[in-house]
């Protein structure tokens, strides 16, 4: 059983779900086999991702999260979100290179979020996960899962910081920096 993590950052060991069903722990950061030095890639583009020369290679994946980060680069400071399906497991799609790691296959974001953030992970409906690590397009794969997200505190910066009140609300009575402080 794996300890239970509340803020994962790009370089760090992420929980996939192979092309033949098998878990895995794996590098959240792609690399081809070819590049030397590694590219640490931790997102694929799903509308450019078969014409890219550097997955070519790539094999298939699912990462397993129950919901994700995003900053709000237009607010002021910006501002990170926490999206999340009421703590229901998420499927992203994903690539890999088994020598290396893995990346995030990004997507449009749905009109609802799109203002936080004009990406997002391409999530995958349990059926959706088995054609996509069956070698679907994406477009054949992508899913209208709805998604839920709220403010939380800047703390989750910090990718020393793994505590599960990272992906709390944002409690707007209460300055940042005492929020912070919390954690």
């Amino acid at each position: 059983s794996l300890p239970d993590r509340f803020n994962i950052a790009p370089q760090s060991d992420v929980l996939i779900q192979l092309e033949s069903g098998a878990m895995a722990l794996r590098r959240w950061s792609y690399s081809p086999r070819w590049s030397e030095p590694s590219l640490h890639i931790s997102n694929a583009r799903s509308e450019t991702l078969l014409q890219k020369h550097v997955f070519k290679t790539a094999r298939r994946c699912a990462f397993i999260a129950d919901g994700w980060y995003e900053w709000q680069r237009a607010a002021s400071p910006s501002r990170p979100w926490y999206h999340h399906c009421g703590g229901d497991l998420l499927r992203f799609a994903g690539v890999y290179e088994p020598t290396s790691g893995c990346a995030i296959v990004t997507m449009g974001a749905q009109p609802l979020i799109a203002h936080i953030h004009h990406r997002q992970p391409l999530l995958l409906s349990a059926d959706g996960s088995d054609r996509w690590l069956n070698g679907a397009p994406a477009s054949d794969c992508m899913t209208d899962i709805a998604v839920d997200f709220h403010r939380v505190s800047s703390a989750v910066n910090n990718a020393r910081v793994d505590d599960p009140r990272l992906a709390y609300p944002l409690d707007e009575s209460i300055s940042e920096p005492e929020q912070g402080a919390l954690f």
